[in-house]
C-alpha cells in the first residue's frame, strides 16, 4: 500500500520524508525490471501522487533508483548493527555473531538486495562500492571488535582474519540466500544450520593471536 500522502495547499513539504516515502514504494517498481523500464508516471502511481511531485523530489529516474537502494542499504545497516553483546568465550561470541548474520542474510529485504545486485551490479557498479561500505567493513570492524572484547576477558589479545570474515558472509549468502532466489518451497532447515554451524567454525579457524599471528584453533 502506498505510505505517500497528498500535501494540502498549506502543509509544509517535508522534503527528505516525501523522498523515503517514494523510494520505499518505487523499489517494488525496481524490483520488477530493470530501472530504465520505469517511468515517474507509474512511481507516482504507486505513492499517490501526480508525476511533478515525484519529479522535484529527485534529479530523474535514476536519482529514484539509487535512493530506493540506498533505503535498503539503511534498513539493513540498522539490522546488522543490533548485534548481539560479546560472549564469555571467543567461541561463543562468534557463534552469536553467525547466528545474527545468518538471519538477517535470509531475510526478504537482504534477499531483494541481493537480487539486485546479481542483476544491475555489472551496469551499476557503485551497488557493490555501498555493500563494501556499508555492510561488509561494518560487519568485519564489529565482528573483530567483539573478539577483541572476549579475548580481553580471557587476558588474550585476539583477532581475526579479515578475508575470513568476508568468506563467511559469501558463504552465508551463497548457502542461505542465493538458493531462496531460485526456488520458492525454501530450504531444508537441517542444510541451513549445517551452514551456520561450519561457518562459525571457519570464523574460529580464523582467529588468531595477535602476538604470534597463528590461528588459535587447529
Amino acid at each position: 500500500m502506498p505510505t505517500a500522502r497528498r500535501d494540502s495547499p498549506r502543509s509544509a513539504i517535508d522534503w527528505q520524508e516525501r523522498r523515503r516515502d517514494i523510494a520505499d514504494n518505487a523499489l517494488p517498481l525496481f524490483l520488477s525490471r530493470p530501472w530504465p523500464n520505469v517511468s515517474i508516471e507509474e512511481i507516482g502511481a504507486e505513492c499517490d501522487m501526480s508525476f511533478w511531485q515525484v519529479y522535484y523530489s529527485f534529479d530523474g529516474l535514476e536519482d529514484v533508483y539509487r535512493a530506493a537502494i540506498m533505503r535498503l542499504f539503511e534498513n539493513l545497516s540498522e539490522e546488522f548493527a543490533a548485534q548481539p553483546e560479546p560472549a564469555a568465550t571467543i567461541q561463543q561470541t562468534i557463534s552469536d555473531f553467525v547466528d545474527h548474520v545468518a538471519a538477517i542474510v535470509q531475510s526478504p529485504r537482504y534477499r531483494q538486495l541481493l537480487y539486485l545486485r546479481v542483476r544491475d551490479e555489472r551496469i551499476e557498479p557503485w551497488l557493490g562500492i555501498q555493500h563494501e561500505k556499508r555492510i561488509v567493513r561494518p560487519l568485519i570492524i564489529a565482528l573483530g571488535t567483539a573478539i577483541e572484547t572476549s579475548g580481553h576477558r580471557m587476558g588474550m589479545e585476539i583477532a581475526v582474519d579479515e578475508q575470513c570474515c568476508r568468506r563467511t558472509l559469501a558463504s552465508l549468502e551463497a548457502n542461505l540466500s542465493l538458493p531462496r532466489l531460485l526456488q520458492d518451497d525454501g530450504l531444508d532447515e537441517d542444510f541451513c544450520q549445517q551452514a551456520i554451524r561450519s561457518s562459525s567454525k571457519k570464523l574460529w579457524a580464523g582467529t588468531f593471536h595477535m602476538d604470534e599471528s597463528l590461528p588459535i584453533a587447529v
